[in-house]
């Protein structure tokens, strides 16, 4: 969780993870993370930190495992500078207060993005129609960070990505009912045992993979719950058909995510919405297992 601060506030250094970010103790004794440009420079253990001097603070609630900072230690500290450029920019423009995660997803959106582009891949990007048909204003910011974006790391992201900077955006302000919170909750939780059982891992939820798929099914069962649904194309029909060739594995679990979803909602899902799924399922599948080589 992000707190407030003022120019007051300080700090004492505990431990220095890289220039950038260190762990920290407030005046009540909190642990949190710090992240800003060249913090943990020169620092020591016990050394003071100033307000002023940091960018955003995290809470630091699992010394052993933080999706957060995990998250930071990965992703060079000029796309998280960026990001917030892009949450400055959302806020001030769309006046719109946001989830305490979003500099963390969407870093790690860009971060991911910008490594794609790098290796030449291209992902479709399942809610371009969507969004930029139910969330105008949002894409519009969008547009405005992939020029940000590819200014400031001389890169040329493809105007597609706008949609995805919405997304997170869209997901880090949206508003939910009690009910809607509930529904969330719990189908959440059965696609995530679904998820396991099939790929045959178990899940680990301080993990920053799990971070990353839970945003998504979020965004996926809201969407459903709003009845604001994805058009099916035939091209998108085609891709499926690849993406269930080359990723074999996770069809039945797809396909059973599918039944459920069905059997909670009364809805068929697509084949647009099978491809969202099974996209962000191999995504899981591959970063808890590189985590899990790395531990």
């Amino acid at each position: 969780m992000i707190l407030g601060f003022n120019r007051d506030q300080i700090y004492k250094t505990i431990k220095v993870i890289n220039n950038n970010i260190i762990i920290v103790k407030d005046l009540n004794g909190h642990e949190m993370i710090a992240i800003g440009k060249g913090l943990g420079y020169r620092k020591k253990k016990y050394d003071f930190v100033y307000s002023d001097e940091v960018m955003k603070t995290y809470v630091y609630v699992d010394k052993h495992k933080n999706s957060n900072l995990l998250l930071f230690e990965e992703v060079p500290f000029e796309i998280v500078e960026v990001a917030q450029k892009i949450i400055d920019y959302a806020t001030k423009t769309l006046k719109q207060k946001y989830n305490v995660n979003l500099l963390a997803s969407l870093s790690d959106h860009i971060n991911f993005s910008v490594n794609e582009y790098h290796k030449g891949n291209v992902t479709p990007k399942l809610v371009n129609e969507e969004v930029k048909r139910f969330y105008k204003e949002e894409y519009q910011v969008g547009v405005y960070a992939i020029k940000l974006i590819n200014q400031t790391l001389e890169i040329e992201l493809h105007k597609d990505e706008a949609t995805s900077i919405a997304f997170h955006l869209i997901v880090a302000s949206q508003e939910i009912t009690n009910f809607e919170t509930r529904e969330l909750m719990f189908s959440v939780k059965k696609i995530v045992d679904i998820t396991g059982k099939h790929l045959k891992i178990e899940i680990d939820e301080d993990s920053l993979a799990y971070s990353r798929y839970i945003i998504h099914l979020k965004f996926f069962l809201s969407r459903i719950i709003r009845k604001q649904t994805f058009n099916n194309t035939s091209e998108l029909s085609s891709i499926f058909g690849q993406l269930v060739t080359k990723y074999k594995e996770v069809e039945n679990c797809v396909f059973e995510i599918k039944d459920f979803i069905f059997d909670e909602y009364n809805y068929n899902c697509t084949n647009e919405d099978c491809i969202y799924l099974m996209i962000h399922i191999v995504r899981l599948h591959e970063l808890q297992r590189k985590e899990n080589n790395n531990v």
